[in-house]
């Protein structure tokens, strides 16, 4: 036997393939549809009448020479035929083209660089406010410090008179304190004084046992019947609830005529500047000074005054000379 080309058997293989893959599909793929029944094939029997073994003899007959005519018509055939010509080889299949070059990868395109933004200009740290100063405590208002008043001397000591023995039973304050007369008295005396080329010295008190801070001005009966070691012990009373003002100067200079009452027991219930120290009360300092001395007279711890026996069981008015 002759060896099969090897294209041919490869087509061949190919195309076998090809066929079971178009059958798979058409068996997979198409739905099946089952192929109509053949009808029914109704018997009939039929009689032969007549010579059966003639009949069998010449079918026999028929089918032993059939096949010595087919041997006879294959040869004829056979010879009839030409011979076949050999099939041609195909030419060997062109060499695959080769493979393209492989491109070069695109260049990857350059990042773009972004645009530079200018620099934000940082706003400069506020610096941390120190905090304010405590203020300062005010400072205390001096007041503008007048003048030291020139000093009056005392008025003339006027003739005591004998104590009255009639009194008031009503508490009436002292007349004599506010009458034209006294007034009189005073301005005669200041304006004598004026006249004076050299100032009158300070004469001592003749009287023994006499203080320097007690005072007062006769001018009234109860007033007269103090002597001036009395006077001294009411001084003495009225500057234990006194205080000193700190920012005044000069106080413990300063001097206030106060007109004084008291009820029975020498408890003093009113005490009012005298009018002679009207002039003197234009000065901050010295009305404070007097106002002072007032309120330290009717002071609850001061107010009990010593006096003697015969003003003490009675109402009584008298002047009296404070000083600090």
């Amino acid at each position: 036997m002759r060896r099969m080309n090897p294209s041919l058997s490869r087509g061949a293989a190919i195309s076998f393939a090809v066929h079971v893959l178009v059958l798979a599909i058409i068996m997979i793929g198409i739905p099946f549809t089952p192929p109509p029944s053949p009808p029914e094939d109704k018997s009939v029997e039929v009689e032969f009448e007549g010579p059966a073994q003639t009949a069998r003899k010449a079918e026999q007959s028929g089918q032993v020479a059939a096949p010595a005519d087919r041997e006879d018509n294959d040869e004829k055939e056979t010879a009839t035929q030409p011979p076949k010509p050999q099939p041609t080889e195909p030419p060997p299949p062109p060499p695959p083209p080769p493979p393209p070059p492989p491109t070069s990868a695109p260049a990857a395109p350059s990042p773009v660089q972004p645009e530079p933004q200018p620099p934000r200009e940082e706003s400069p740290e506020p610096s941390p406010v120190a905090p304010p100063p405590p203020p300062a405590p005010p400072r205390p208002v001096q007041q503008a410090q007048p003048a030291p008043p020139s000093p009056i001397p005392p008025p003339p000591k006027p003739v005591e008179a004998p104590p009255s023995k009639t009194h008031q039973p009503n508490e009436t304050k002292n007349p004599a304190a506010d009458s034209p007369a006294n007034e009189n008295t005073l301005e005669k005396a200041l304006a004598k004084l004026q006249k004076q080329t050299k100032p009158p010295t300070a004469h001592p008190n003749p009287a023994s046992g006499a203080r320097r801070n007690g005072g007062g001005s006769p001018t009234s009966d109860d007033t007269a019947s103090l002597s001036a070691v009395q006077r001294g012990a009411v001084g003495d009373r009225v500057r234990e609830c006194w205080t000193i003002d700190a920012g005044a100067e000069n106080v413990k200079d300063f001097s206030v005529i106060l007109d004084v009452d008291t009820r029975p027991g020498g408890i003093a219930y009113r005490a009012t500047i005298d009018p002679a120290e009207a002039g003197k009360m234009s000065n901050p300092v010295f009305r404070a000074f007097a106002e002072r001395a007032r309120r330290a007279v009717l002071d609850s711890r001061c107010a009990t005054l010593p006096l003697p026996s015969e003003l003490a069981g009675k109402p009584s008015s008298f002047k009296f000379r404070f000083r600090p």
